[in-house]
């Protein structure tokens, strides 16, 4: 497991290095690849060899998505918008994987963690600086944002207690008013 450890500083130091102006979308790619190598070193150790490869690189990788858009644009116009799915389905083609394989990783738990890391990067209103860092960056997805068991979740009340509820509440309202009394004066008129 040495070999992988070493291979993945390697890589993360190669990923890090690549610098790009915040917000295009090199960024974008560079910053998915470190959270797909975060991801991969739990799940799929092939993808750290994948990253590693000298010969490829985030420009490289934006150059293959652009490609593609180019090949979908068809009749549509001048203007492609690529789905984040399909985006980093490209992106990982590009480094090596199947594209069969590559829906299978981000449908099987990478494409949350991509989502999940993105969340991480903001915090909500008022909330102060530490509160909003309080998971780790390089906590794995599970670790940092875990469902909640079924066995967590409060009993629900039994169906007879929550129908007691759903009955209606009607009461007879007491009234100097009888039918009998409006009937005798309905005869008496008639």
């Amino acid at each position: 497991m040495a070999d992988i450890d070493e291979l993945y500083e390697k890589t993360k130091t190669k990923l890090e290095a690549e610098s790009f102006r915040h917000g295009t979308p090199q960024d974008a790619i560079r910053s998915m690849c470190l959270e797909w190598l975060e991801w991969a070193v739990a799940h799929d150790t092939k993808v750290v060899e994948l990253l590693a490869d000298p010969t490829k690189d985030t420009e490289g990788a934006y150059k293959a998505m652009e490609n593609f858009a180019r090949n979908k644009k068809g009749k549509e116009g001048n203007c492609v918008k690529l789905e984040p799915l399909e985006a980093m389905a490209c992106v990982m083609e590009y480094y090596g994987i199947a594209p069969g394989d590559a829906h299978n990783q981000l449908e099987a738990g990478l494409m949350y963690h991509l989502m999940m890391a993105e969340c991480r990067k903001y915090k909500p209103y008022g909330a102060d600086e530490q509160a909003a860092n309080t998971a780790p960056a390089s906590a794995s997805a599970p670790e940092a944002a875990k469902a909640t068991p079924v066995t967590d979740l409060p009993e629900a009340e039994p169906p007879a207690k929550q129908a007691e509820y759903e009955k209606p509440k009607i009461e007879a309202v007491p009234t100097p008013f009888s039918f009998d009394d409006f009937d005798s004066e309905l005869e008496e008129l008639l």
